[in-house]
């Protein structure tokens, strides 16, 4: 997963959108949309707003994709809930194939 990719998944997981993101920075969406895509490189100067916009964002995680996206001393109650929730769907979605994957092989 691209830098890129990562902001774009961290806007997700915040609920706000590119173009509310690019007014919040000042930033043209146009310009945002295009490094995002690929279009044009990725500018440390968006890089770092986007650090400067979220404290709670993980450095680490977002150059190198290493660790959590959320800096573990800052996740807020309401983020922790919104984590457990992803990662509780995630299981059942798991659990569901496992099921699938099982009944493959009985029929086999």
């Amino acid at each position: 997963m691209t830098v890129a990719e990562r902001i774009k998944e961290f806007l997700k997981f915040k609920g706000i959108s590119v173009n509310s993101f690019s007014r919040k920075l000042d930033m043209s969406q146009t310009t945002l949309n295009r490094q995002f895509n690929g279009t044009v490189t990725l500018s440390v100067e968006t890089v770092k707003a986007v650090l400067d916009y979220f404290p709670d964002m993980s450095a680490e995680w977002l150059m190198r994709g290493a660790g959590e996206k959320i800096k573990s001393d800052s996740m807020s109650e309401r983020e922790l809930e919104v984590v457990c929730i992803e990662q509780s769907k995630e299981i059942v979605r798991l659990k569901m194939r496992i099921q699938e994957l099982e009944g493959e092989k009985k029929l086999a």
